[in-house]
């Protein structure tokens, strides 16, 4: 089973990427959703997500300083950008 993290300020965004989903179709399951990227950080650390899902805009730290910090620590966790 893929782990995955989302990463998205955007509350509606966020609860709609986790609830309207079948992850279970697709051997993944959501274990962790941060609403900034030092949460995401902070939860991948803690979590080894196979799969991050995370927006460029946020507050504390941005989507490309998250993802410059996971590809630092790790080359093989997956990265999805999303941005309105």
């Amino acid at each position: 089973m893929f782990k995955v993290l989302i990463a998205e300020d955007e509350m509606l965004v966020r609860l709609g990427l986790k609830n309207s989903i079948a992850w279970e179709n697709y051997e993944m399951t959501v274990i962790a959703d941060a609403v900034n990227g030092l949460e995401a950080w902070l939860l991948y650390q803690e979590l080894q997500p196979d799969l991050v899902l995370t927006d460029l805009n946020m507050p504390i730290m941005h989507g490309m300083e998250l993802i410059s910090k996971i590809r630092e620590h790790d080359q093989k966790t997956r990265i999805v950008i999303l941005t309105c």
